[in-house]
Parts: structure tokens; C-alpha cells; sequence
């Protein structure tokens, strides 16, 4: 039986050793089953009323007390009245009472606790939704970027050793001088290593930007603006250290050269 807010309002009640009502059998078997929760609540629940009980201990008047209001009554007009007595239990039900407020107390701190906590998940998961959407907007964004521009040329990267069977596209455009590669069939990398891709332009490469492949091997990125460089000759994926370096230093994975 799932655990849920009714049975730690029984928890409570048991606790102070009041009657659950209706509901007893059902929290019986829920305790059976074993619940940590329940159990948690009502040892920190038993342990708040022993305390509130221990702090108002039961007291009676004293018996010449009770004498001298007798006798100061006598002859008066007034019937006399016995003076109270505070029953044994009196003291014990005030702490109660005392007890369960507190245990009231610290039940909607803890509800309150869980709904912070809820809060805090739901805005996690809907800033990862953003971002998520944000990425899109990036990714449709290059694709007009690019795509839809006038000059746009397609170039084509095979793979070479030690990743043969790897494949990639680039579109570039001369006007934009940025590119988007899109590539299939790469290898995963080591958490140190990253891919970088290159422009070749009168003969010497400037790097365009690093990426990673997905867990299937294929990778959608859209290289820095390389708006200083001359008209591009060529392109290649290498394999380097993360964040990049200036110039190429690992074994080359995709190279190609651009359709005219």
C-alpha cells in the first residue's frame, strides 16, 4: 500500500495514543508492509510528546491549602464549594494538546519541505526544456543561415584511418564564411578528446571549432564565423585535445574538398 499524506496524520494520532477511527485497520496493514517513512514520523512524533509531557508534570493542592479556604467560607452567605482537583490525566491531555501541535507543525513543515522540493524539480526539468528548445531555435537559426543562402556549396568528407567508415556534409557558404557539418558512423571519444574541424585556405588550415559525437556517432555543428579568411580550399575533422588547439596535431578522421 503506497505511503501518502493520511497515513502521517495516523502516524500522529498513535503516536498520542489517540483512537484512529475508521481508518486503523488500514494503517495497521500499511505499517505491516513496512513503510520507513511511517516508522520515522512516529518515533520523532512519540519522542515530541514525551517531551511535552515530561514538561508539565501533574500537581495537586496542597490538603491545609484546601483547609483554610474551608474554613474562611464558614458563615458566609455562600454555600461552600469544594475546591478542584485536577484530575491525574488533566496535565497529561494539556501536553498532549501541546504535543500535537507541535506534531501538526513540524507534519506541514515537512509537507512544505516536499513541496519545495517538487518545486524545485519541475523548474529543473522545464529549464532543460528550454534549453532543449533554445538548441533547436539554434540548430533552424544555422540552417537559414546557411542553407538558404545564395552561394551555398556542399562538400562531401570521407573517412580516412583510423575511422574509414566514418561520413560527413558540409555546407558552406563564402558569403556567411561559416559552415555546418553534419557527420555519421564517428567513434566515441575519450573524455580529454574532442573533434575539430578545419578550413583550409591558401594552403594552411584555421580551425573552425570543436565538437562531440552523439552516443550513435553522428554530430549536427555549426563552425565559428571566419569572416578574416580567404576563400576556402578544403576542410578536415581531426581528432584533438579538448577545447581545441591552434593548429592540427592528431590523426585527421574527414576530409574532403568543396564542390565547385
Amino acid at each position: 500500500m503506497a505511503h501518502n499524506e493520511r497515513f502521517e496524520e495516523q502516524a500522529a494520532l498513535e503516536a498520542l495514543g489517540m483512537p484512529l477511527g475508521d481508518e486503523s485497520d488500514a494503517f495497521a496493514r500499511h505499517r505491516a508492509e513496512g513503510c520507513p517513512a511511517c516508522e520515522e514520523l512516529l518515533e520523532d512524533f512519540r519522542v515530541a510528546a514525551s517531551a511535552f509531557a515530561a514538561e508539565v508534570p501533574p500537581r495537586r493542592p496542597r490538603p491545609e491549602l484546601r483547609a483554610r479556604i474551608l474554613e474562611s467560607l464558614r458563615g458566609s452567605r455562600f454555600p461552600a464549594v469544594p475546591a478542584p482537583t485536577r484530575s491525574p490525566g488533566a496535565a497529561w491531555w494539556l501536553a498532549a494538546a501541546a504535543a500535537l501541535l507541535f506534531v501538526v507543525a513540524v507534519w506541514d513543515d515537512a509537507r512544505l519541505r516536499r513541496q519545495r522540493e517538487d518545486l524545485r524539480s519541475q523548474t529543473a526539468q522545464l529549464s532543460a526544456e528550454l534549453d532543449g528548445a533554445r538548441q533547436e531555435m539554434a540548430r533552424r537559426d544555422m540552417r537559414v543561415r546557411v542553407l538558404e543562402s545564395d552561394d551555398v556549396r556542399v562538400l562531401f568528407l570521407g573517412g580516412k584511418d583510423p575511422q574509414p567508415a566514418a561520413r560527413a556534409k558540409v555546407f558552406w557558404s563564402e558569403k556567411v564564411k561559416t559552415g555546418m557539418l553534419l557527420a555519421g558512423n564517428l567513434a566515441p571519444l575519450p573524455p580529454d578528446k574532442q573533434y575539430e574541424l578545419w578550413v583550409f585556405a591558401e594552403g594552411k588550415p584555421v580551425p573552425a571549432g570543436v565538437f562531440d559525437a552523439d552516443a550513435s556517432g553522428r554530430a549536427l555543428f555549426e563552425s565559428k564565423n571566419l569572416a578574416g579568411i580567404s576563400p576556402a580550399q578544403n576542410f578536415a575533422v581531426t581528432v584533438e585535445p579538448r577545447g581545441g588547439v591552434a593548429q592540427p596535431t592528431g590523426p585527421i578522421v574527414l576530409a574532403g574538398t568543396p564542390a565547385a
